[in-house]
């Protein structure tokens, strides 16, 4: 039954989705279901009543009878007794009338057609009225039937009995008569109640209508909508709870806006917004282009603030510097803009007059500085020299005295690019520019030569990361020799690049990208796991190999370098006793406490470092003794003029000299002939690496030319080194 009730209430709720509508069908269903509880209460009532009202009219009937039924009747009085029953029966409400006299035997009935001289059975109440001195009552669907004694009034003595039987009204016809004139007291009830039920469904949906309407309005993004907080009732903690809800809301929405559109170090605009205020402008009103510049900001030296005296006081510098550009862009728009392009974007139809600089930070130490660009460009260029000056001037952040520099570079739309992206690339090619040519000055990227090697770098650039996600970074191993035993005792891990259209491309092709694109780590992350991955293989092969693998010093200034290296050796299984890392001497030098730092965990794991390149970065022994190093790996430079350059000789035997006295082993590298060989032997070097014992080789090449070699070197080869591809590679 309840499954039934659900089903016709959700057919209904889909007849009927207006809340006032089901509200008004409730308080229907209520008042028809009250009003046939009525109806069934009052029809039994009513028969109540009726039965009780027919048994009130058999008993004055009867007490009436049985007042004529006096003592001591006579025939005379019977005679007269038989006329009153007989009209009392005409009457048409009593079925039967009956006085019993049992001291005569005589019965007197209110039949016509009978009398008192006839024989007439006693009916049985009156038997039972005789015998016990008291009334008897029988009710059935036809008639009431009352007998009642007849006393002596002195006495008391019961002396005879009189019967009355009462006809009852038709059960149905009764029925029929109660329910007819409730149901018209319904019908008229309902009628004054429909309006009253309406008018009251009203007024209650009617502020639920007004909130509802409050909250399409606050959807439609007006917060400032009033909620109807006043009522005291359940509406009105309904809308205080919106209310609370929507300013919650309106927080969230402010924070949520400076996450996504303000720098939350300089509080400036941040990348995403910069992007849509310049697209945002690039069309005036009449639909034409717009003439922008976007001017790309670079700090110079930055890095070593962050270094040096750590992130706080980097931050502080950045704000300091967002500060004065913001100054120096309200000082220029005030003295050189119009009226409107102070006012800010103008809502006029003069789209471009009211464009104002717009300054923002793009992440780390880059900011971008949008303005219109019209010809002639003087404010371009006066804004760039202004922009330059302003950032190059001392600044006291926590009671230090910095200093930083700015390279700019500078793009204009649509002169240099028909989008965002490609006005934002060029400013920044520009800006690189101008970091190659010194720094702390402008390039504008129409003034510089547009040749293929800017593209080149590019294209580059978004090849190398395809690279990097399509696995098509591989490695090489090119073997270090002892020159005493002839035998193999290690081998440097060169990178490759398997690319899909131009070969197999060695590291000096695309190293210079990666570090500048800051691909670096990802690269060398590959290139050590690639490394540690196959060194793992030979040993379970019974070949064990120390492997010498590059480190950058993006690499080393990457958070979390340590961790990672030790992280791939832990995966792969290489021992750490077997893994070399080279560092350039110039690496080296430029940052020896960052070296030091990052070598230190390595070191206590068992990991040995080299300098690579040595005799080419100006080492101090101050910094050599400090530095955590126990190889030098002459330079490729000096070993190829150990043939008759009387400078590289001298140089490369002070070099063994110096690794003597402190200790350290000495590869040589670029080892290409029997004479340098020779000379390096001689002076003590006996460990080297070059096209003279072999050439960089994949893995398996190198597995079974490591088990098979000689130790003849390849002499016959040794002249042909330029024919060689990679002959001066580089480590990734």
């Amino acid at each position: 039954m309840s499954k039934v009730i659900a089903r016709i209430i959700g057919v209904l709720s889909t007849w009927l989705p207006s809340l006032r509508s089901r509200f008004m069908l409730l308080v229907a269903g209520l008042f028809l279901a009250l009003s046939v509880v009525m109806i069934v209460v009052a029809s039994y009532l009513d028969l109540q009543d009726e039965e009780q009202r027919v048994v009130a009219d058999a008993r004055a009937i009867g007490a009436t009878v049985s007042r004529l039924a006096v003592p001591h009747l006579t025939n005379h009085h019977y005679l007269i007794l038989e006329q009153e029953l007989e009209s009392i029966a005409a009457s048409g409400v009593v079925e039967l009338a009956q006085v019993h006299d049992p001291a005569r035997s005589v019965t007197i009935d209110s039949d016509p057609d009978t009398s008192y001289f006839d024989d007439v059975d006693i009916h049985d109440l009156v038997g039972l009225a005789l015998e016990t001195g008291q009334d008897q009552i029988r009710q059935t669907r036809r008639r009431v039937e009352i007998a009642l004694p007849v006393r002596d009034m002195v006495s008391g003595d019961v002396l005879g009995a009189a019967l009355v039987s009462v006809k009852r009204l038709p059960l149905d016809g009764m029925l029929l008569s109660i329910w007819g004139r409730n149901i018209v007291i319904t019908l008229v009830l309902l009628v004054f109640c429909i309006p009253v039920t309406f008018h009251f469904a009203e007024n209650f949906v009617r502020p639920i209508k007004a909130l509802t309407q409050t909250a399409h309005t606050v959807s439609a993004g007006n917060f400032d909508a009033p909620f109807p907080v006043e009522r005291k009732d359940e509406i009105g903690v309904l809308a205080r709870a919106y209310r609370d809800m929507v300013g919650t809301i309106r927080q969230n929405m402010v924070r949520i806006h400076e996450l996504a559109y303000i720098d939350p170090v300089t509080r400036l605009p941040n990348r995403e917004s910069f992007r849509q205020h310049f697209n945002a402008h690039i069309r005036a009103a009449d639909g034409t282009s717009a003439r922008l510049s976007v001017l790309f900001i670079d700090l110079d030296r930055f890095k070593r603030v962050n270094d040096s005296y750590g992130h706080d006081h980097g931050d502080a510098l950045l704000k300091e510097v967002a500060a004065r550009l913001q100054r120096l862009l309200a000082i220029d728009g005030g003295d050189e803009a119009s009226a409107e392009t102070s006012r800010g974007p103008a809502r006029g139809t003069d789209r471009q007059a009211g464009v104002a600089p717009l300054v923002a930070r793009l992440g780390g130490d880059e900011f971008a500085v949008v303005m219109p660009a019209d010809r002639p460009m003087a404010n371009v260029y006066r804004l760039a020299d202004q922009l330059v000056q302003c950032v190059e001037q001392p600044m006291e952040i926590n009671g230090l005295t910095m200093a930083v520099g700015a390279s700019i570079g500078v793009s204009t739309y649509p002169d240099d690019g028909e989008d965002y992206t490609a006005i934002l690339k060029n400013a920044d090619i520009a800006m690189y520019a101008a970091k190659r040519t010194g720094g702390n000055r402008a390039c504008f990227y129409s003034e510089i030569e547009r040749d293929s090697r800017a593209h080149e770098r590019i294209r580059l650039e978004a090849e190398l990361k395809r690279a990097l996600l399509a696995d098509e970074i591989t490695i090489a191993f090119q073997p270090k020799i002892d020159c005493g035993p002839m035998a193999v005792v290690g081998a440097e891990v060169l990178a490759r690049w398997d690319h899909p259209e131009r070969g197999m491309l060695p590291p000096g092709c695309f190293i210079d990208v990666a570090e500048e694109s800051d691909l670096i780590t990802r690269l060398g992350d590959r290139v050590l796991e690639l490394a540690c991955r196959q060194g793992r293989q030979w040993l379970d092969n019974d070949l064990k190999m120390p492997l010498a693998v590059n480190v950058s010093i993006r690499q080393l200034e990457k958070p979390g370098f340590t961790s990672r290296v030790l992280e791939i050796l832990e995966t792969t299984g290489f021992p750490a006793g077997l893994l070399q890392l080279e560092v350039t001497e110039t690496v080296a030098m430029a940052d020896p406490e960052r070296v030091s730092e990052a070598s230190r965990p390595l070191l206590d794991a068992g990991i040995t470092f080299a300098i690579d390149d040595f005799g080419t970065g100006y080492s101090s022994l101050a910094h050599l003794q400090r530095l955590p190093f126990n190889t030098f790996k002459i330079d490729r430079s000096f070993v190829s003029g150990l043939g008759g350059d009387h400078h590289s000789r001298s140089i490369v035997k002070t070099i063994l000299a110096m690794a003597r006295s402190l200790g350290y082993e000495v590869v040589a590298e670029g080892v290409e002939t029997l004479e340098q060989q020779t000379f390096l032997m001689e002076n003590g070097c006996s460990i080297a690496q070059g096209y003279l014992f072999a050439r960089p080789m994949p893995a398996d090449h190198f597995d079974a030319w490591a088990r098979t070699f000689s130790g003849r070197p390849r002499a016959q080869a040794a002249g042909s080194a330029q024919d060689m591809p990679g002959n001066s590679d580089r480590a990734a």
